[in-house]
């Protein structure tokens, strides 16, 4: 049997692109200082092969895993596709990341290799042999020093043609996605290189991509929003990658609508913060067919933001698991928001109680996702086998967590995330991991950690601190205590000092209490 995918992988759909469209413009990077360079995809395929021998001089393995903590930047788009070359795996950090953060992906995953740049460097090279890092690359290095090597002197005088070429398979893995949990400790998604070229290709059918389009993404690079649903579908539809190096309220409208976009896509804090800028001429002279969304704005805002900017937004709702968004408000006829759509081609949805009983239209429960993994859903998480059965209880069913409805045609209502997950700006914050982190502090005794409404970021990260006797412990003291150890994201920016908590028998926080 054949599929949309067949043998392809990373490695062959970029090959094929480049084959077709070597003089189209691949890449359009966009800095902060607002400087653009543009590469055509045969220009940036001489970089990215280069960049793979580098690799290959390195030692890097067939399946070794390297880590890419980096944030939006070409060199991020270089080594990713260069690993792919080589069949080794990408697992890209949240360039938020501090040193335990890091730490543990590191070591879950034995990562010898480091590619980095300036503003992240100092984490590896500071604490290299704890680590126990072979190789440090940092991206933004004009020369080698004693501490890291230099991408772009390696990768000088390097050959066009692979040194070495590989046998790579569409299942082999192609990226590690760490995803924050429930729990304390990020869970690392597999995405075969069939998810990743899966997810291209279903994403041109869904937005309605075309060759020659235009898809502006201000997506970390490291999140399967920018590489799914931004990146693949411009490489596998021969089209032009417009990345933003940071998202700017200020600049992004100007920055669609001068570039030519065509497609981006957008979080409710974007939306928000893009409605409460000046309204200057000609906001709704621009080339958008579509921008995809994934939820989060009230009836008021959405109606607002479409008004003033002319444009639809294409509801959708997916995770890092799913690979792409399995449910799409359709590009023609009735949507039914806020309804985040139908299920997508080659996926199926249900929604089932406690039991794992289906339950019937309009009733609430867990959202449920049919799909194949290693194709269209990820199969596994890496080497957490309890984990991967959480997630996949029943054969070929994927179980959320999170909460929606179902309506008597099939459109899906999401609801609500899993449990004691924060959603904070997009960013998906474990309350857990932020409460051993306050009550690691020696004079904590003990903390909880909530999400409440935020009408700019959807949530706020507010932590409930009980201090022990005789502590004086400031706000203050307990956010530098938090920033040293946890990514910015994460740190509460609301505090409540408590002299206890509402508790069950057997001790434990009733957090449904707290507000």
């Amino acid at each position: 049997m054949a599929d949309i995918v067949g043998s392809r992988t990373l490695r062959s759909q970029w090959d094929e692109t480049v084959r077709y469209y070597s003089s189209d413009t691949f890449l359009e990077y966009v800095g902060s200082d607002d400087h653009i360079e543009s590469f055509t995809y045969g220009e940036f395929d001489q970089l990215v092969h280069r960049a793979a021998n580098c690799f290959l001089e390195l030692g890097i393995a067939p399946g070794e895993m390297v880590a890419l903590h980096m944030h939006n930047r070409p060199e991020y788009l270089i080594a990713w596709l260069a690993l792919a070359q080589i069949g080794a795996v990408s697992v890209p950090l949240n360039e938020h990341y501090r040193y335990h953060e890091s730490e543990y992906v590191l070591h879950k995953c034995r990562i010898k290799r480091v590619i980095t740049e300036e503003i992240s460097a100092s984490i590896y090279i500071d604490n290299r042999e704890a680590l126990g890092l072979s190789a440090i690359v940092q991206a933004d290095l004009a020369a080698d020093t004693g501490a890291a090597l230099s991408l772009r002197a390696h990768m000088e005088g390097q050959p066009y043609a692979l040194r070495e070429v590989r046998p790579v398979s569409t299942q082999d893995h192609a990226v590690i996605l760490f995803t924050s949990g429930t729990t304390s400790r990020p869970k690392g998604a597999v995405y075969t290189h069939c998810n990743v070229v899966y997810g291209g290709l279903f994403h041109i059918s869904q937005m309605g991509m075309e060759h020659g389009d235009r898809f502006l993404s201000t997506m970390p690079c490291y999140h399967m929003d920018f590489q799914e649903m931004a990146a693949m579908p411009a490489i596998c539809s021969g089209s032009t990658l417009i990345m933003v190096e940071h998202y700017s309220a200020r600049r992004f409208w100007k920055q669609v609508r001068e570039l030519r976009a065509n497609f981006t896509d957008t979080m409710s804090i974007m939306n928000r913060t893009m409605l409460m800028q000046p309204v200057v001429p000609g906001e709704r002279d621009h080339c958008i067919k579509q921008i995809y969304f994934s939820m989060g704005l009230s009836n008021e805002e959405k109606e607002a933001f479409e008004e003033r900017f002319g444009v639809s937004l294409l509801n959708s709702y997916g995770m890092t698991e799913t690979v792409t968004g399995v449910t799409c408000a359709p590009l023609t006829g009735e949507k039914r928001w806020p309804s985040v759509g139908r299920p997508a081609l080659s996926y199926k949805i249900k929604i089932t109680d406690e039991s794992g009983r289906e339950v019937p239209p309009g009733k609430v429960g867990e959202i449920c996702v049919l799909g194949i993994p290693g194709e269209t859903l990820v199969p596994y998480y890496f080497e957490d086998p309890a984990a991967t059965r959480e997630l996949y209880p029943e054969g070929n069913w994927l179980h959320s967590g999170d909460r929606g409805y179902l309506d008597a045609d099939g459109f899906l209502y999401f609801v609500d995330r899993k449990q004691n997950m924060i959603k904070r700006a997009g960013e998906n914050v474990g309350s857990l991991e932020v409460e051993l982190v306050l009550t690691s502090h020696p004079e904590v005794a003990d903390a909880a950690v909530i999400g409440v409404p935020d009408p700019i970021r959807d949530q706020a990260v507010k932590a409930f601190v009980l201090l022990k006797e005789g502590s004086s412990l400031t706000e203050g003291d307990l956010c530098s205590y938090c920033w040293e150890r946890l990514a910015r994201f994460k740190v509460p920016t609301i505090w409540e000092f408590v002299d206890d908590f509402p508790r069950t028998a057997t001790g434990k926080i009733k957090k449904q209490l707290l507000s």
